[in-house]
Formats: structure tokens, C-alpha cells, sequence
């Protein structure tokens, strides 16, 4: 294998899709294989909401923010990913084969890609890959089916980080909202000093700071949960 093949080789094992294939499978799949290689300076857009999901981009290193929109634009969420990781491969076959997150690079980011031509090359040729393809795209969607099955919560707060949960990719680590009170009762279906008292009590606990605007979380996993 020359130089650019054993990078290459080393960077498949850490991807979970690659994970499982033999050695000489992997060297085979180097050897064979298209694959794209981006570089991406922080501030630089990797993939925009609603463009065409025509390829799997994999964020090799470095670090990226994600940015999720209302469709009315009524608010925005934003959280955080490092890698390795993938950008949501689950809109790549489907209904509605576009991305539905903007992916913004924080640091600066090396991400490969692979054509859909490709991906269906691999997925025929190699089970392990399919298989992990279609885990990855399976657990994806039974966490969405499950969603709504989920106690309601007691509380306001706690009605707030459901809210909040249910409109990231993760529920956990930091994220900042930007939205209104106002806009956060409609949501919710409660008064504007109801959710004001209720993000105010949340700020005196530590679990998020109030902006004008905007509602800085530094970890999810703690919003709305009794401090112990």
C-alpha cells in the first residue's frame, strides 16, 4: 500500500460503517473505491439544510457546530460534534433525500465523502458494511419512534428540556436556542411569565444562561433536573 493508502486505511478502522471488515477487505475497498477528501476552515458552511443528500460525508477531524431551523423560522437550535462522525445518513435514501440540519465548521475540519453509487457498491460487496449502514439508519429511527411514547413531564422545566430534547441530534452537552419567550409559550402552550419564571428558576440552579434572544445551555442532560 503506498503512503496516501495506509492513511487512508488507518482513518477507515476509526468510521463505525468500516468497523468489522477484515484487513485485506479494507485494502481492498482503498484500493477500489472513490473516495472525496474536503478541507474546511472554521466559519465555512460543510452541508446546508434542504441541500441535496447525494453523498455520506464523514467528519474525520476537528470539530463542527449544527444548527437545526424551525420551518417557520421561528427559532433555532444549535449544538455541538466532534469527530469522528457522520452527518446524518439517514437521509440518504428515502422520502425526502435532502439534509434537514446546517453542519458549520468550528475548527478546522478534514471530512471524506462518498458518492451514493459508491455506498450502494459497498453495501452489495460487503455485508458487515451493510449491515452497520443499516443499524446506524434503524436506531436512528426507532429513538424517533420512541420519542412521543415518553412520560409527559411534570413541570414546566421539564416540559422545556423536553422540548428543547426533541429538536437536537444529541441529549446531551451544550447547545444554545435562539428564540422569544413569547415564542417558547406558544410553543408550549403557556403564558410568557409562566416560561419566564420557569427559565429564570433554571438560571438561579445553573442550568442555562439567559441572553437576550437566546438560551445558552452548557449541558442538556441537566436542563430541567433537580440539583443534588
Amino acid at each position: 500500500m503506498q503512503e496516501n493508502d495506509i492513511h487512508l486505511y488507518h482513518k477507515l478502522v476509526t468510521l463505525p460503517l468500516f468497523q468489522g471488515l477484515s484487513r485485506s477487505e479494507l485494502e481492498t475497498i482503498v484500493g477500489e473505491i472513490k473516495f472525496g477528501f474536503h478541507q474546511y476552515e472554521s466559519g465555512q458552511p460543510i452541508v446546508v439544510a434542504d441541500s441535496p443528500c447525494t453523498h455520506l460525508y464523514f467528519l474525520l477531524t476537528g470539530s463542527l457546530h449544527i444548527t437545526t431551523q424551525a420551518d417557520d423560522y421561528s427559532y433555532q437550535i444549535t449544538e455541538y460534534a466532534t469527530a469522528p462522525d457522520i452527518l446524518q445518513p439517514e437521509h440518504l435514501f428515502g422520502l425526502t433525500q435532502r439534509f434537514s440540519k446546517t453542519f458549520t465548521a468550528d475548527t478546522k475540519c478534514y471530512v471524506m465523502t462518498l458518492d451514493k453509487n459508491e455506498i450502494m457498491k459497498l453495501s452489495t460487496e460487503y455485508t458487515i458494511f451493510r449491515m452497520s449502514l443499516l443499524n446506524i439508519i434503524s436506531t436512528r429511527s426507532q429513538r424517533l419512534q420512541h420519542a412521543p411514547l415518553r412520560h409527559v413531564p411534570e413541570n414546566l422545566k421539564g416540559r422545556i428540556a423536553r422540548f428543547i430534547t426533541d429538536r437536537c441530534l444529541r441529549p446531551a452537552g451544550p447547545k444554545i436556542v435562539k428564540i422569544k419567550m413569547q415564542q417558547l409559550a406558544e410553543e408550549l402552550n403557556d403564558s410568557r411569565l409562566d416560561i419566564s419564571r420557569a427559565l429564570n428558576e433554571m438560571q438561579n440552579l445553573g442550568q442555562l444562561t439567559l441572553k437576550r434572544g437566546y438560551i445558552i445551555i452548557p449541558a442538556l442532560e441537566r436542563l430541567g433536573k433537580p440539583i443534588t
